[in-house]
């Protein structure tokens, strides 16, 4: 989705976190925790459950 709509990882910084996390994210380094992908479920309007 991020490729799909041209978001960079800058964009997501104020949604799920500091540059490393959404760096550590991206990079499938780091699990979304539930907060996180409420807050991604709301951004890109898709159910939470996708990010989980």
């Amino acid at each position: 989705m991020i490729e799909a709509r041209e978001i960079k990882q800058s964009d997501l910084v104020r949604i799920i976190g500091s540059k490393e996390i959404v760096s550590e994210v991206v990079n499938e380094k780091r699990a979304i925790s539930k907060e996180q992908a409420k807050a991604l479920g709301e951004f890109f309007n898709v159910s939470p459950a996708l990010f989980i």
